[in-house]
C-alpha cells in the first residue's frame, strides 16, 4: 500500500507483513496477522485499522466500520493510523469521515503543515468550500507559501460558482478573492503562472474585461507560458468581450502569419473583418491601426490575405488544410451576406474537388467538407460525386464488376466519397433494388478492406469499418421507412460480424443496443459476441 512509503513509526517492521498481504489481495491472512499482532500489542491502533481494511474487502462492512470508529474515537495522530483510516474511508465511500479525522489531528498538532494540507484536501473531496478557505488561510499562517494562500483564493471562487444566488457571488465571494490577489500583486509576491490564471479567472467572472486584458498584456502576463499562445488566446477573448474588433482582427491576422493552420484564428479573423465592414470602420490617419498592428477591414483585403496563405502553404513541406478550408468558409460567409465577391475566390465545387485530391486520404476529409456541401446546387451532387470517384486509384473490377481500392490511401478516399454520397442524399433517393445492390457492394468493400487491417490490435478499428456502418444504416432505412423486416435481422448479423473484427468499435455497439431496444428484446436472446453484449 502507498502508505508504507511514509511510515516512520518504530512499529513499521511489525506492520509490514499485514501491508504485504493487503497489497497482494490476501485479505484473510492480513486479518489473521493483525489479530496475532493485536494480542501482543493491544494499543497498536494501525493494526486495528489494517484489520478493518481486510474486513471491508471481505464484505464485512459493519465489523470494519465498528473497528474503524473505535480507533477514530481515540483521535490518533500517528501517520500510520491516519493514512490507513483515510484508505478505509475511501473504500467505504465515506469521505466526510476523513474530514473529522484530520480536524481532530489538527487540534492536537496545530502546527503540522502535513495535517493541515490533508484537512484541506479532505474538505475539497466533500465540497466544503467555506471550510477549505479557512483551512487554506490557517495553513498559510503556519507556512507562508504562495500555493496555500491561493488555495484559499480558489476556495472563494468555488463558493462563488456553487452559490445559488448569483448576486451574492458577484458582490461578496469574487470581490473578496479579487482583493486577496490584488494584495499579493501590490506586494509583488505573484510567483507562478497558476496564480495569474486565477487572477484572470476572477476578473473575467466579475466581467472586468478591461482589467483582465491589462493583466494579460502587462508584466504578469509574461508568466503565461505553459500553453502555446495562452497569452494571445486570453487577449483575443477579452477583445471579443470588449468588442474591440480592430485588435481582434490584427491579432488573429498576426497569429495566422505564424501558423496558417489554426482554424480558431480564421474564424476570429472573418468575424472581425465583417464586424468592421458593418461598422464602416476606417483606420486612423496618423496612428497605428490598433494596439496589435495592421487591420484588415474590407472583403478585398480578406480575399487577398487568404490567397497569400494558400500560396505560402504551397511552399510548406507539410500540407496544411487550414488555408483551403478558410477559402471555402469565406465563400460561405460572402454568399450568406449576399455579396457578389465570392466569384473572386473560385468555384466551390472545383475548390472542394482540389481539396479532396490533396487530403482525401485523411479520415478528417469528410468532416472537413461536410460543412461546405451546401455551397453545391443539388443538381450537381451526382456529377460532383462522379468527379471525385474518377481520381481514386482502384484495381481492375473484382467479383460483381466492383473495382476495389489498391491500398489504404485509396480506401480512405473511397470511404470519404461514400460518406459524402450518404450525406447528399443520393442513397436515399434510390429504389429498394438499387439500395440492396449498394448494400452488397459496401459489404464486399468491407470484407476486402479487412485485408489491410490484419495487423491491427484488438483496440484499434479496422480501416473499412465505415463500409459496414453505412450498409447497416441503409438496411435500417429499409426497415424503418419501408417496413422491410428481414433488413433488421441482416443489420444484427452485420454488426455482430463487424464487432468480431473490431471489438472496440463503439458505433457497432451503440447500433446493436439501439436495434435491440427497438425490438424490445434482451441482447442474450440471440447469440452475440462477448464484446457486443
Amino acid at each position: 500500500m502507498a502508505a508504507r512509503g511514509h511510515v516512520q513509526d518504530p512499529n513499521d517492521r511489525r506492520l509490514r507483513p499485514i501491508y504485504d498481504y493487503l497489497d497482494n489481495g490476501n485479505n484473510k491472512m492480513a486479518i489473521q496477522q493483525a489479530d496475532k499482532l493485536l494480542k501482543k500489542h493491544k494499543d497498536l491502533h494501525c493494526a486495528k485499522v489494517l484489520k478493518a481494511i481486510g474486513l471491508q474487502r471481505t464484505g464485512k462492512q459493519d465489523e470494519a466500520y465498528t473497528l474503524a470508529q473505535e480507533v477514530a474515537a481515540l483521535e490518533p495522530t500517528d501517520d500510520n493510523s491516519l493514512q490507513a483510516l483515510t484508505i478505509l474511508y475511501r473504500e467505504m465511500h465515506r469521505p466526510e469521515l476523513v474530514t473529522k479525522l484530520y480536524e481532530a489531528a489538527v487540534k492536537k498538532v496545530p502546527n503540522s503543515e502535513e495535517y493541515h494540507s490533508h484537512l484541506f484536501m479532505a474538505y475539497a473531496r466533500v465540497g466544503e468550500y467555506k471550510k477549505m478557505q479557512q483551512a487554506g488561510m490557517a495553513l498559510y499562517k503556519i507556512v507562508p507559501k504562495n500555493p496555500y494562500y491561493f488555495w484559499s483564493v480558489m476556495s472563494l471562487i468555488m463558493q462563488s460558482i456553487s452559490a445559488q444566488d448569483e448576486n451574492l457571488s458577484k458582490t461578496m465571494f469574487l470581490p473578496l478573492a479579487e482583493r486577496m490577489v490584488e494584495k499579493m500583486v501590490k506586494e509583488d509576491k505573484i510567483e507562478a503562472e497558476a496564480e495569474v490564471e486565477l487572477y484572470y479567472m476572477i476578473l473575467e467572472r466579475l466581467e472586468k474585461y478591461r482589467e483582465a486584458l491589462d493583466v494579460v498584456r502587462g508584466k504578469l502576463g509574461e508568466k503565461l507560458t505553459s500553453e502555446l499562445q495562452s497569452r494571445e488566446n486570453k487577449c483575443m477573448a477579452m477583445y471579443k468581450k470588449l468588442r474591440r474588433w480592430p485588435e481582434c482582427n490584427a491579432l488573429s491576422r498576426r497569429l495566422l502569419l505564424k501558423n496558417s493552420d489554426d482554424w480558431q484564428f480564421y474564424i476570429t479573423y472573418f468575424d472581425s473583418v465583417f464586424q468592421l465592414i458593418d461598422e464602416s470602420w476606417t483606420p486612423p490617419l496618423e496612428e497605428e491601426h490598433s494596439l496589435e498592428g495592421e487591420v484588415h477591414y474590407s472583403i478585398e483585403q480578406a480575399v487577398k490575405f487568404i490567397e497569400e496563405r494558400i500560396t505560402e502553404e504551397s511552399k510548406s513541406s507539410r500540407p496544411l488544410r487550414g488555408p483551403y478550408l478558410a477559402k471555402l468558409e469565406l465563400i460561405r460567409r460572402l454568399r450568406h451576406r449576399g455579396c457578389n465577391d465570392e466569384h473572386k475566390l473560385g468555384d466551390p465545387e472545383e475548390l472542394m474537388f482540389q481539396y479532396f485530391k490533396k487530403f482525401g486520404d485523411k479520415p478528417c476529409c469528410f468532416t472537413d467538407l461536410k460543412v461546405f456541401v451546401d455551397l453545391l446546387p443539388s443538381s450537381q451532387y451526382t456529377k460532383f460525386i462522379g468527379h471525385l470517384l474518377e481520381v481514386i486509384p482502384l484495381s481492375a473490377a473484382a467479383e460483381g464488376g466492383t473495382a476495389l481500392p489498391e491500398d489504404i490511401r485509396a480506401l480512405q478516399q473511397h470511404l470519404c466519397v461514400v460518406q459524402l454520397s450518404r450525406l447528399l442524399g443520393l442513397y436515399h433517393a434510390m429504389e429498394k433494388k438499387e439500395k440492396l445492390s449498394v448494400i452488397r457492394e459496401l459489404m464486399l468493400r468491407y470484407r476486402h478492406g479487412l485485408e489491410f487491417g490484419k495487423s491491427c490490435l484488438k483496440t484499434e478499428l479496422q480501416f473499412s469499418d465505415y463500409y459496414c456502418l453505412l450498409a447497416v444504416h441503409l438496411l435500417l432505412d429499409l426497415w424503418l421507412e419501408e417496413g422491410e423486416e428481414t433488413a433488421v435481422w441482416q443489420c444484427l448479423t452485420l454488426l455482430e460480424k463487424g464487432l468480431s473484427h473490431s471489438p472496440s468499435n463503439a458505433q457497432f455497439k451503440l447500433l446493436l443496443i439501439r436495434i435491440y431496444c427497438r425490438l424490445a428484446l434482451m441482447p442474450n436472446t440471440y447469440s452475440t459476441t462477448p464484446s457486443g453484449g
